[in-house]
């Protein structure tokens, strides 16, 4: 049995390379410190970027204030066509009555969850177990009768519930089948108490059972893709009847089989099964005139299962979860059926199977409930269907084929699934690549195409209003307006392609979404270089008012200074690329510095990401979500890592997304290439322009896709990069899942086929490795499987090769903390030629 070396706790020789000094400057636990502050900020506050929630008339809304510029923490509601801007209530006066009622110390800048009641004129807030109303008008507040409350949840939709448009049924899923339940005042949101499921219980039918809150069991669905992974579920799920008079509208769901659930990335065999017997939402659409409920019945039976182990705990814990690659003959997907409430009556639709995992699948009724809209795509997707269907009979006809000699998608980079339907049904907007670029084409009831509504060396982003009676189509698209093409803009036309009109001109982003009454747009523009400001727009672009202004006086106290754009020839010395490029804070132009590329090849983005907005913190991601915010793959690896004394740049190569279609599909077929050409081409370009950039020390770093592109980065160009970081890599898509293989590499089902996977299998190459390399993975990941990288470690053995590796345990696809500080190590060590502080450790993120 041959024995592996796993490197985990490495020690990092320096390599002494001296500045034009003459001396190495170190890099001290005070500037990895402080590197480490800018990592660690909550760019929210920053300001100028909201989160909004509508009031009840679809107008107004209000959001919580995070920049430090701006009342942080206070509530403000908006009035756009008051054109007012007040705090919704007097947060200190509310916070002083609750500690008061309540006999404890409210915060009046984080408040206790609340929600508006009685016609948004009152607090719903809950204190130690006690609820509580306050009122907006004055602040006074006071303990909740029973009846306010049994009054205001009379109505509320259960947490485990799809309720239908006429407010008579909720629709859930209990032993993988489906149920609907008759509304009921007194029994709105409540489920019996949960106990231990016996061996005696099963499909029978359940007698009046008591009203009790609903108790969730705090299962973590599947492999949770970043935080720490904690045991299994016991063995014996928690149980709980369906709600008396519960109506099963299926039977024959299977734990493989089943009817509804929310199948995600990661699920677990273990926990496949806790959910089974207690009501839980599912997957449904109701028919608007609530006749009938479309359900999705996923089919995992035969997908292969990838082991995952948490070895933290005195025992092991198994996390095994389904999960089908490039080839595979079962995948997770799912056929649709429609149930009829009345007659009990299950009709399947007539459709093909699509794809469970980042396919598209989307399905609407028409307002009538006559017709059913549902959208499919095979396993390339090189074909992407828009099928309308009868609901009595489950009879469908293709309305649109979208076809692709390499990957048909419904948008480029932007939104997931760029389709709409008027409400009339009359027009239906279609997104499409078929002539070299992302356009909107318009079709009839009957699948007849119209027109293209718009042309030109562009592409749409997505679709943000359709206004039928005055027949304009509001969308966003990049490079339509002149400058930097990842900069989207909006713009309106009419339905057949006349008056074309751009709406917004001032430069930088413009990330755009209308209210919920269609009457105004909300516009948050920001640029690489300059903080978010969230204004009204009127429909003909103008503007009505500014909600918020960010202000990055913060993070300038951080070392943080403004990224830099820049453009570059890619390799065929023609094609215009952009990156962004972050110098350090305490920049001379003086002194040469080492480079570092922050790669992602693509294809759905690029290296700077899906959207070019305000480059401040390097952990931030906008989240649809109020108040929350993700790691960006590569945090710590843009200003943070300047900081230490780099030149750190993000460059959209060939292959990348959200420009032509030829431009994207250059990564089809051609994995392994990553882009890397045009890397190194330009990081030449830059040390040519700028002399204080010493192109013969040139590093990669990358997450992800982008962990693949570093670790081929030292593999197929040794000569060119001389330290890599690979990341949570893809090493060999053969391993990964086969909705990314199957759509960007393409079918696996000959010899040839294998052939050009194996190419691109970054194992193959390990005989080339000169530089230094370091690998990472977590042992939780179940996105990219741990023997994506161990297949390469094991290749990298066999060679003799030296280079490191580490294994973050309980980490899935998004990395600790403590990974980007040996990554900092990793550079700074032997990319600057500087020792490193010792045994650093990074802080806790800000949120």
């Amino acid at each position: 049995m041959r024995a592996t070396t796993f490197r985990i706790a490495i020690s990092l020789a320096a390599l002494t390379i001296v500045g034009a000094n003459g001396a190495a400057l170190a890099a001290s636990a005070a500037d990895y410190a402080k590197a480490d502050r800018l990592r660690a900020f909550d760019e929210r506050k920053v300001g100028g970027l909201i989160f909004p929630h509508w009031l009840s008339d679809g107008r107004r809304f209000y959001f919580r204030s995070f920049g430090l510029n701006e009342q942080p923490g206070t509530v403000f509601l908006v009035d756009p066509q008051a054109g007012t801007k007040a705090p919704l209530f007097d947060a200190v006066a509310i916070a002083k009555t609750l500690s008061r009622e309540g006999g404890t110390r409210v915060d009046a800048m984080a408040l206790p969850d609340w929600t508006l009641v009685d016609g948004d004129t009152r607090l719903a807030v809950r204190i130690r177990e006690r609820e509580y109303r306050c009122a907006l008008t004055d602040s006074t507040c006071a303990p909740a009768t029973a009846a306010e409350i049994a009054a205001e949840r009379a109505h509320d939709v259960p947490d485990w519930a799809v309720r239908s448009p006429d407010g008579r049924w909720d629709a859930f899923v209990w032993n993988h089948n489906a149920y609907v339940v008759a509304v009921r005042d007194e029994q709105a949101g409540a489920l019996p108490p949960l106990r231990p499921l016996s061996s005696t219980d099963g499909n029978s039918s359940f007698g009046d059972v008591a009203d009790a809150a609903f108790l969730p069991t705090g299962q973590r669905e599947g492999c949770d893709l970043g935080a720490p992974v904690g045991p299994n579920l016991p063995a014996n799920p928690q149980f709980a009847p369906p709600p008396a008079g519960s109506i099963a509208l299926t039977t024959d769901g299977e734990t493989l089989w089943s009817y509804g659930p929310r199948f995600k990335m990661g699920t677990e065999v273990a926990t496949l099964d806790a959910d089974r017997y207690r009501p839980t939402k599912g997957e449904f659409a109701w028919s608007p005139d609530s006749r009938r409920l479309l359900v999705r019945r996923s089919d995992i039976r035969g997908v292969r299962v990838y082991p995952l182990y948490s070895s933290t705990s005195t025992t092991p814990v198994d996390h095994s979860y389904y999960y089908a690659v490039p080839g595979d003959k079962a995948i997770p997907q799912a056929t649709y059926y429609l149930l009829d409430v009345a007659s009990r009556r299950s009709v399947k639709v007539d459709v093909p199977p699509t794809g469970l995992i980042l396919m598209p699948n989307a399905a609407q009724w028409s307002p009538d409930s006559r017709a059913l809209l549902i959208q499919t795509a095979d396993r390339g997707p090189k074909e992407i269907d828009f099928w309308k269907v009868d609901p009595a009979s489950g009879v469908a006809h293709a309305l649109i084929k979208e076809r692709s000699e390499t990957f048909a998608e419904m948008s480029n980079g932007g939104e997931d699934n760029v389709v709409a339907v008027t409400p009339d049904g009359q027009d239906i907007f279609w997104f499409s690549e078929r002539d070299g670029w992302g356009h909107l084409y318009r079709y009839g009831p009957d699948g007849t195409l119209k027109n293209q509504v718009e042309k030109g060396d562009y592409s749409v982003d997505k679709i943000v209003r359709i206004d039928s009676q005055a027949q304009w189509i509001y969308f966003t698209a990049w490079g339509k307006t002149a400058g930097n093409p990842y900069y989207r803009h909006l713009y309106r036309i009419h339905f057949d392609g006349t008056g074309l009109t751009a709406l917004t001109d001032a430069p930088g982003d413009h990330d755009i979404h209308a209210a919920p009454d269609g009457s105004y747009f909300i516009d948050t523009l920001s640029a690489i270089d300059k903080p978010p400001v969230t204004s009204i727009l009127h429909l003909d672009g103008t503007p009505m008012m500014t909600v918020s202004r960010g202000d990055e006086t913060p993070l300038r106290g951080l070392g943080w200074r403004p990224a830099e754009t820049f453009t570059v020839k890619a390799r065929d010395g023609k094609t215009d690329l952009w990156g962004v490029m972050y110098r350090p804070v305490d920049f001379d132009p003086k002194k040469t510095y080492p480079i570092v590329t922050n790669v992602y090849p693509g294809p759905f983005m690029g290296s700077v990401g899906k959207v070019w907005q305000f480059q401040g913190a390097d952990n931030f991601e906008r989240h649809a979500e109020d108040m929350t915010g993700m790691a960006t793959h590569g945090e710590g690896m843009g200003q943070s890592l300047a900081n230490l004394g780099f030149i750190v740049i993000k460059l959209n190569a060939l292959g990348s997304a959200q420009r032509s279609k030829a431009m994207q599909d250059f990564f089809y077929g051609r994995a392994a290439d990553n882009g890397l050409p045009d890397q190194i081409a330009a990081i030449r370009q830059l040390a040519t322009r700028y002399p204080w950039i010493d192109a013969s020390r040139a590093g990669i770093f990358g997450h992800s896709g982008g962990g693949y592109a570093a670790a081929a980065g030292l593999l197929h160009y040794p000569d060119f990069f001389k330290v890599g970081v690979s990341e949570a890599g893809n090493h060999d898509f053969r391993i990964y899942g086969w909705y990314w293989g199957e759509q960007y590499q393409g079918p696996l089902e000959t010899a040839a086929d294998n052939a050009r996977y194996e190419a691109q299998a970054n194992y193959k190459y390990a005989d080339q490795l000169k530089g230094k390399l370091l690998l990472v993975h977590g042992d939780m990941d179940c996105n990219n499987p741990p023997s994506e990288t161990l297949r390469l470690v094991d290749a990298l053995e066999k060679q003799g090769k030296d280079f490191d590796f580490l294994m973050a345990t309980d980490a899935g696809h998004q990395m600790p903390s403590y990974v980007m500080k040996r990554a900092w190590d990793y550079f700074v060590s032997n990319l600057a030629g500087q020792p490193v502080p010792t045994n650093f450790k990074p802080g806790p993120r800000e949120f």
